[in-house]
C-alpha cells in the first residue's frame, strides 16, 4: 500500500487508486463490527460472521494505527471508532469516524538518470564549462533551482552541440532558432539514453489531515435486511460524499444468503498548492496561466454477493463488483517527464519570443519537459473475489482462503491470494497470522519518462499504476477479558517489488520500498452483563452524583473490579477582539509591541500601510489572530484493582484551528490565512486514591501524569523539516514536558442535592522541553452544585478560577515572529468562569451503568499576560459506561 494523496479510498470515498490492493491494508485492520451474513452461520464454531437479526447488544470499537514507509517516505497516523446500537428487535443504528494525518516525502516523477546529471551541470549562458559528475543521487527533490534550463545551451563550449549547429548550417539551415534547436537534440540524444537507470523526483507532503463520518442503519425482514448507509471524506484538497443501499435475501433454510449493492460518490477535486499549507512544487511553471484546479468526479458502484453454507465447517462466499469512474481521474500532484511535448525549437520561441507556454501544448506545464500527468476521464473496473471458511475441529482453529481478480479498462489486471488462520488460545487469547501476495499489470497510459509524445495525450509515471508484485503478512493478537471488554494489537510487514509481478516483467527496482503498520485496539460490549446488573450504576449514580461534565478526575470507581470506558468531547472558542490584561487592544498597539519584541518588523510600522522590506531575507510583516476553535477528543479508561485506588488512563486526539489577519503586510512574506494542527495529543494518566468516605461526604486525591505525546514542532508549512518555520505556541500539539498534575476533590450529597469542590494544578517536570521552552504551570479551583430534578436527571452550576503562568523560555527553532501568539509572554494569565451543565445516568436496564454530561463554561472576567485573542466560552461533553 502507497500513502500519499490517494490513499484515504480505505474507505473507497473517491480516490482514483489503480486498484483495490491500495485500500486494503488498514482497512483489514478495522475490526468490522457492522458485518452480516447469515443467522445459520452462527452454528459455525470458528467462522467470524454473525446472525441477520439485529446485534442483540451495544458495542463500541476504537482503533490506532501508525503507517511508515521506508526511507523516511510517507507515514501516517490513523485513528478510528465506530458504534452498533440496536433500535429494536428489527432496526439497528451503526456509526463510524475515521481521522487520519499524513506527512512525508513522496515520489513525484521519474526521469533518466543521466538527465539528472545534465540538470546538475547544466551550464548558463556564459558558462562553457560542462562536465557530468561521476555520480548522480539516485533522489532528486523537485523544489531544485531548474529556472536556467529555460535558456537553451547555445554555448559552443558543448563538443555535441557545436558539432550539431556547423552540420545544420553546412545543409543550408538559416534559422538561428532551429540551428539551435539541433544543437540541444544531439546534446540530450548523446547523453540521455533509453536504457538508463532511472531514479525518482520526490516532494514533501505537506502536513495534513482527513476526516470521514459515516451513518448507517439497517432493517431487517424474517429473511431479509435492507441497509442505508452515508458519509463525507473531508480533506483540504478533496471532498467526497458517498451513500449506499445494501440488501440481502436468505435462501435455502439460512443456508444461502444473496446480497446486492448499489453506491454512490460525488467527489470535488481541487490542488493544494498556495498558503502556509500547500505542497511543495506545485504552483505552475513561470510563463505559463493555469486556471484553479475545480474539478468532480462521479463514481457508480455495484456489488453482487453469493454466501452459502456447505457443512457445519465450511462457509463458501462468492462476490462480483463493477464500478463506472466517470469525470476528473487524474492525481493532481503527479508529474511526469515528456520529451519532446515541447520541441526544442519551441522552447527557443519561449525564451526569445516569451510566447506564452500554454498555447505550446494542451499538457499543464510545471517544469523543463515535465507536465502534469493526465489520466482518462472515464474508467470501467470489475472484480471477483472469492473466501472459503473452513473450520477445523481437531485444532480449534479457522482457516481462510481468499482469493480476487480484477481489471479494468485502463489495462491493469490484477491477482490477490491471502491465507489467515485464527487459532483461539487459553485465556481468551487469540492469534491471527496471514500472508498476502498481490500482483499487477501495468496502466496502458504508464511509463517511468517518455521519450516521445503519446497520441491519445495519457501520461503517468505514478508507480502504482506500473506493473509489479507485493508480499506482506502480519499478525494479530486479541485478549478477550471479562465484563465484554477485549485488546487487540497487530504488526504487519509489505514490501513492493517490481520483480514480485506474476510471470515476470514487472518495472525495475527503482519504485521498489517497503512499509510497516502497527496497530491497537479496544472493543467494549456496552450492554455487558457487568453493566446490566445495576450495580456499578447504582453505586456511581449513589456517589455524590456526577460532577459536571467539564470536571476531571472528579470520581472514582465503586468497587474492586470496576471498569469505566468513557468518551469526553471539549470545544472551545475564541472569535472576539484581542486583549491586554484586562482591557481590549487596539491593532496599532499590538504592531508597536510586535516591534518591540522583534525590531526587525520596524519599517511600515504605520497602520494599514504596507511595508517593503530592505532584502529578500527581511520580513517587515505583521499580523494578528482574529480566531481560534480547538476540538478534543478524549478516551476514558479506569479500572479499580481496589475499593479505594482507581487507575486512569486517558489519550487524546486534538483538532486546531487558527484565522489571522494581516496588519501591515509584506508582498514577500506574511502570517495571515488559516492555519490547523490535528493529531494525538499528550496522554494523562492518573491514580486516584480514596482518603475518606462516609454517608454522603467524600474526598480523593489525585496523583497524575502527561506524558509528552503530542507533537511540539508542527510548522506553518506542514512540511517536516529543521528548517521550516514553527506554529505558534499555542498550535502545537503537546507541552513536550512531562507534567505532574496533581487533584484534590470533595463531593457531597444530601437528597436531591449534591455539590462539590476540586483544586488542581499542573506542575511542568522539566526546565524545558527539547525545543528550549516550558508552558507554564496552571492552578485551578472549582466548586458546584447540583439537583436531581428527576432519579435520573440533574443540573448544576460551577464557579471556576484559573491562573497560568507565562511560557518559560523560547524555542530555538524559528517561528515567524510577526503576531503576539508568537511570543511566549503572551500566553497564560487569570481567569474567572461560570458553567451551566446537566448530568444524566440510566440507573437500570439493558444499558444500566451509562452516563451522559454536558457543560457550557462562561468566561465572565479574564486578565491576560500581553495580547490575547479574548475567550468566547468551552463546551464539555462526556459520556461514560461503568460495569
Amino acid at each position: 500500500m502507497v500513502v500519499t494523496k490517494e490513499y484515504k479510498t480505505w474507505q473507497d470515498t473517491g480516490r482514483t487508486e489503480p486498484v483495490e490492493e491500495q485500500n486494503w491494508r488498514l482497512r483489514k485492520s478495522k475490526v468490522n463490527a457492522l458485518a452480516a451474513f447469515t443467522s445459520a452461520a452462527l452454528i459455525l464454531p470458528g467462522l467470524d460472521v454473525t446472525a441477520a437479526v439485529p446485534v442483540p447488544k451495544a458495542a463500541a470499537n476504537v482503533q490506532y494505527g501508525h503507517y511508515q514507509e521506508s526511507d523516511t517516505r510517507m507515514e501516517v497516523d490513523v485513528y478510528h471508532a465506530d458504534a452498533i446500537v440496536p433500535i429494536d428487535d428489527r432496526m439497528e443504528f451503526t456509526y463510524s469516524i475515521d481521522q487520519d494525518t499524513y506527512s512525508g516525502a513522496t515520489p513525484n516523477f521519474s526521469v533518466p538518470q543521466s538527465l539528472r546529471a545534465l540538470w546538475v551541470k547544466w551550464p548558463k549562458v556564459g558558462d562553457k564549462s560542462f562536465e557530468i559528475p561521476a555520480k548522480v543521487p539516485d533522489v532528486i527533490s523537485t523544489a531544485s533551482v531548474i529556472d536556467h534550463l529555460w535558456m537553451l545551451p547555445y554555448n559552443f563550449g558543448f563538443k555535441e552541440f557545436k558539432d550539431a549547429v556547423n552540420a545544420s548550417e553546412s545543409s543550408g539551415e538559416t534559422d538561428y532558432g532551429k540551428l539551435i534547436a539541433a544543437g540541444y537534440s544531439a546534446l540530450v540524444n548523446r547523453y540521455v539514453k533509453v536504457d538508463d537507470k532511472i531514479i525518482q523526483g520526490f516532494q514533501q507532503q505537506p502536513r495534513e489531515t482527513r476526516n470521514m463520518p459515516v451513518l448507517g442503519l439497517k432493517y431487517y425482514f424474517d429473511d431479509a435486511t435492507v441497509g442505508l448507509s452515508g458519509g463525507q471524506s473531508n480533506e483540504p484538497d478533496f471532498i467526497s460524499n458517498f451513500g449506499t443501499i445494501n440488501v440481502s435475501k436468505e435462501f435455502n433454510d439460512k443456508l444461502t444468503t444473496l446480497s446486492g449493492a448499489y453506491g454512490l460518490t460525488e467527489n470535488q477535486i481541487s490542488r493544494n498548492s498556495g498558503g502556509h499549507s500547500s505542497h511543495v512544487g506545485h504552483k505552475p511553471a513561470a510563463g505559463a496561466n493555469y486556471p484553479e484546479l475545480d474539478e468532480t468526479s462521479t463514481f457508480h458502484n455495484f456489488n453482487l454477493g453469493l454466501s452459502q453454507i456447505l457443512s457445519k465447517n465450511t462457509l463458501v462466499q462468492l462476490n462480483g463488483s463493477y464500478s463506472n469512474q466517470n469525470g476528473y481521474l487524474t492525481n493532481p500532484y503527479k508529474s511526469v517527464f515528456v520529451r519532446g511535448e515541447i520541441t526544442a525549437y519551441e522552447y527557443f520561441q519561449h525564451a526569445i519570443d516569451s510566447r506564452p507556454l500554454d498555447q505550446l501544448t494542451n499538457l499543464e506545464v510545471v517544469g523543463f519537459d515535465l507536465f502534469r500527468e493526465t489520466r482518462p476521464d472515464q474508467r470501467n473496473q470489475w472484480a471477483f473475489s472469492s473466501r472459503l471458511n473452513q473450520f477445523i475441529p481437531g485444532l480449534d482453529a479457522a482457516l481462510h482462503a481468499d482469493y480476487r481478480y480484477y481489471l479494468d479498462d485502463w489495462g491493469i489486471d490484477s491477482h490477490t491470494f491471502e491465507l489467515s488462520w485464527h487459532q483461539p488460545l487459553p485465556q481468551g487469547f487469540m492469534i491471527i497470522p496471514n500472508i498476502r501476495y498481490y500482483s499487477q499489470s501495468q496502466a496502458d497510459f504508464f511509463a517511468p519518462y517518455f521519450l516521445a509524445p503519446r497520441a491519445d495525450g495519457n501520461y503517468s509515471s505514478d508507480f502504482r499504476l506500473s506493473a509489479y508484485g507485493a508480499l506482506s503478512g502480519g499478525v494479530t493478537v486479541s485478549k478477550q477479558f471479562t465484563k465484554g471488554v477485549s485488546l487487540e494489537a497487530g504488526f504487519e510487514y509489505y514490501t513492493h517489488q517490481g520483480d514480485l509481478k506474476l510471470g515476470g516483467g514487472g518495472t525495475n527496482e527503482y519504485a521498489d520500498y517497503n512499509s510497516y503498520l502497527a496497530h491497537a485496539g479496544l472493543k467494549v460490549d456496552l450492554s455487558a452483563p457487568g453493566g446490566s446488573n445495576g450495580h456499578s450504576g447504582h453505586s456511581m449514580h449513589k456517589h455524590s452524583g456526577q460532577p459536571p461534565a467539564g470536571v476531571m478526575f472528579g470520581h472514582m470507581l465503586g468497587q474492586a473490579g470496576d471498569v469505566m470506558v468513557g468518551y469526553r468531547y471539549m470545544y472551545s472558542d475564541q472569535t472576539g477582539g484581542m486583549r491586554h490584561g484586562s482591557h481590549a487592544s487596539n491593532d496599532l498597539a499590538i504592531i508597536n509591541d510586535v516591534i518591540r519584541l522583534n525590531p526587525g518588523k520596524k519599517l511600515g510600522e504605520v497602520l494599514g500601510q504596507p511595508c517593503y522590506a530592505k532584502d529578500e531575507k527581511s520580513d517587515c510583516s505583521i499580523s494578528k489572530p482574529t480566531s481560534m476553535t480547538m476540538h478534543m477528543h478524549m478516551l476514558d479508561l479506569m479500572y479499580a484493582p481496589s475499593d479505594w485506588l482507581s487507575l486512569m488512563l486517558m489519550p487524546q486526539l486534538i483538532n486546531m484551528e487558527m484565522g489571522m489577519t494581516t496588519l501591515q503586510s509584506d508582498p514577500d512574506h506574511g502570517h495571515a490565512g488559516n492555519h490547523v494542527a490535528n493529531s494525538l495529543g499528550d496522554t494523562y494518566m492518573a491514580a486516584l486514591f480514596k482518603l475518606f468516605e462516609n454517608q454522603g461526604h467524600h474526598l480523593n486525591v489525585g496523583i497524575g501524569m502527561s506524558a509528552p505525546t503530542g507533537n511540539i514542532d508542527l510548522t506553518l508549512d506542514g512540511v517536516d523539516s529543521e528548517s521550516g518555520q514553527l506554529q505558534d505556541y499555542g498550535m502545537q500539539l503537546g507541552s513536550g514536558t512531562w507534567d505532574f498534575k496533581p487533584s484534590l476533590t470533595y463531593t457531597g450529597q444530601a437528597g436531591q442535592w449534591s455539590w462539590g469542590a476540586q483544586a488542581s494544578g499542573v506542575k511542568r517536570l522539566q526546565d524545558a522541553n527539547n525545543l528550549g521552552y516550558a508552558l507554564g504551570d496552571m492552578f485551578q479551583s472549582t466548586a458546584w452544585g447540583s439537583y436531581n430534578f428527576l432519579h435520573w436527571l440533574s443540573a448544576s452550576v460551577r464557579g471556576v478560577y484559573t491562573s497560568q503562568g507565562a511560557i518559560r523560555g523560547e524555542s530555538y527553532r524559528p517561528n515567524a515572529r510577526s503576531a503576539p501568539v508568537d511570543f511566549p509572554g503572551n500566553y497564560g494569565g487569570q481567569f474567572w468562569d461560570v458553567g451551566l451543565g446537566l448530568n444524566a445516568m440510566i440507573p437500570e436496564g439493558a444499558y444500566s451503568g451509562h452516563s451522559l454530561g454536558v457543560e457550557w463554561l462562561q468566561p465572565v472576567a479574564d486578565h491576560y499576560n500581553g495580547y490575547q485573542l479574548e475567550r468566547d466560552g468551552a463546551l464539555s461533553v462526556t459520556w461514560g459506561f461503568a460495569f
